[in-house]
């Protein structure tokens, strides 16, 4: 995770405003831009429109956002200014297609290169703005107040509307649900985001007086405010400092702990079962998650912030998540089958030796692989603004010491999962580890479902609150919806163990019963029945 971690760092583009000192040479990138927006007269001439839509695309998409100019444009010389060379630029595509005279075209290059000359000479004259948050939380704000005045109209389309952009397309897709993850946690993100539900399926369903909506509007705006007003005071010193540390620490302690248990149950798994032709497999399925996880990170930051960015990222993850679920579900159940000696040993003797014509090794592949991406790419995300907060080269060690410092205990977590399973006999091993997928299958469920009630594909209704505990990292949340998608998953594995349960005490009325076997001899009679077959 840290690996990855490290290449989206190196990868991300500048989008962040950073302070004066530390500021790119914006001439310079400026300079790149004229250069390609220079050349469209003259392939205009050629009647190269392909040319010309490239260097467009060239000059804006590869240069003009992924400097990070036009954040800096945007967030230090207003939305106007920034809007205003965009469609001057665009401007210039739409005479091209129109087949425009010559000397028009060229004064449109004329007038864009000159917007860009001076909003740059105006950016390096302006003091930098400490406002970066409270900016997209004011716009939050304005549309949960559309929000409002719709559903007081009695438009439940229009209010629903504004809900879900305020959500999809500014509180998450902008970033601010990131950063208030890694600097405020998990939880204040968890208790906001239940008000967004609530206000998207008030509007659906007309279940809320319009006094009860503006009152839940308003004070969602109040909360989303008052957080970007923290979080701009901590990256707005001179040095982040420890909060760097913290932050860092915590989000890859967070969300690296599931992964890793599930990885480490698999390993331990066929070290202990004496498979290690599945390790490839295993190590494959996490390096191709890692992989995959930064490249995602990576294509997300690249997209304009809207509301079918932000739901892309909220499906992927949800998605995700309920493959995870199923691979664990299938895993467990495989696993708790081999639970009896007698049941390992025959295994053992069918497939010793075919290394991964057996399937073994795709079916862990997988779930190491799926277990990783879930976590892979949302961890990547939390640390761009931890990483654009950082204000010294001292900032950035002290980040670094906390990727440091989680890694260690993700480690040594490991190693203490390892080294008890493989202390464990394999009846109780077996056992133990098909509970814990078990377990993870429930708490993935919930955060699946989670997901797909942040994207606005599935509804949620309020159950339980106050009775039952909201804990984000069991996947716990008091809606319907997360608690049925539980439960059903908890029969499932039920209704699979008692199957299990039954075909081992049939299995019992024709073999020898397996208590005349002591843990020891099992584990030596499994071990001797891998040695005579790998021979």
């Amino acid at each position: 995770m840290a690996l990855a971690i490290a290449l989206a760092i190196c990868l991300s583009p500048g989008s962040a405003p950073a302070a004066h000192a530390d500021d790119p040479d914006w001439d310079a990138v400026a300079g790149q831009m004229i250069a390609k927006i220079n050349q469209i007269p003259g392939q205009y001439q050629q009647k190269d429109q392909v040319g010309v839509e490239k260097s467009i695309r060239s000059a804006y998409y590869e240069i003009y956002q992924v400097s990070g100019l036009e954040a800096q444009v945007n967030h230090r010389l207003g939305d106007d200014r920034s809007d205003a060379f965009t469609k001057e630029l665009l401007g210039i595509r739409t005479l091209t297609r129109d087949k425009a005279p010559q000397a028009k075209v060229q004064a449109a290059v004329d007038s864009t290169t000159k917007t860009l000359r001076t909003d740059v000479k105006d950016l390096k004259s302006t003091p930098e703005l400490n406002d970066q948050w409270s900016r997209v939380a004011k716009t939050i704000s304005g549309k949960l107040s559309e929000a409002g005045t719709a559903y007081a109209a009695g438009n439940g389309d229009a209010a629903y509307a504004a809900a879900k952009d305020a959500y999809l397309a500014h509180y998450e897709a902008d970033g601010l649900e990131k950063a208030t993850i890694s600097y405020l946690g998990q939880a204040r993100v968890t208790q906001l985001e239940a008000m967004f539900n609530k206000l998207r399926q008030a509007a659906k369903e007309k279940s809320l007086s319009p006094e009860e909506y503006k009152s839940t509007a308003a004070q969602l705006s109040a909360d989303v405010t008052e957080d970007a007003k923290k979080i701009d005071q901590m990256t707005s010193q001179t040095e982040l400092g420890w909060s760097g540390f913290v932050a860092a620490f915590l989000v890859l302690l967070r969300e690296g702990a599931e992964a890793l248990l599930v990885v480490a149950a698999v390993i331990t798994y066929a070290m202990k079962a004496g498979r290690r032709d599945q390790l490839v497999g295993i190590i494959v399925g996490v390096v191709g998650a890692l992989a995959i996880s930064a490249g995602l990170a990576f294509l997300f930051s690249k997209l304009a912030a809207s509301a079918t960015s932000g739901q892309s990222q909220e499906l992927l993850e949800g998605v995700t998540g309920a493959l995870a679920v199923a691979m664990l579900i299938w895993v467990s159940n495989w696993i708790l089958s081999k639970s009896s000696g007698r049941k390992w040993e025959e295994y053992i003797e069918k497939t010793a030796g075919k290394g991964t014509a057996s399937g073994g090794v795709f079916a862990l592949a997988s779930v190491a692989f799926l277990a990783v991406l879930r976590e892979g790419a949302e961890t990547i995300l939390f640390f761009s603004p931890i990483i654009a907060g950082a204000k010294t080269s001292g900032d950035h060690v002290k980040i670094w010491l906390g990727i440091g410092a989680a890694v260690l205990i993700l480690a040594i977590l490991f190693t203490l999962v390892w080294v008890f399973g493989v202390r464990l006999p394999m009846k109780q091993f077996f056992k133990w580890t098909s509970i814990l997928l078990g377990i993870l299958a429930v708490t993935i469920a919930g955060g699946a479902v989670k997901e797909f009630q942040d994207a606005a594909v599935v509804p949620a209704h309020e159950f339980g609150v106050g009775v039952i505990p909201q804990i984000s990292w069991l996947g716990l949340y008091p809606n319907a919806e997360t608690l049925l998608a539980q439960l059903v998953i908890v029969i499932i594995l039920v209704i699979l163990a008692i199957l299990q349960i039954r075909r081992s005490r049939s299995s019992t009325t024709t073999h020898p019963p397996e208590s005349t076997i002591s843990p020891e001899q099992d584990s030596v009679t499994v071990t001797g029945t891998v040695e005579h077959n790998e021979r």
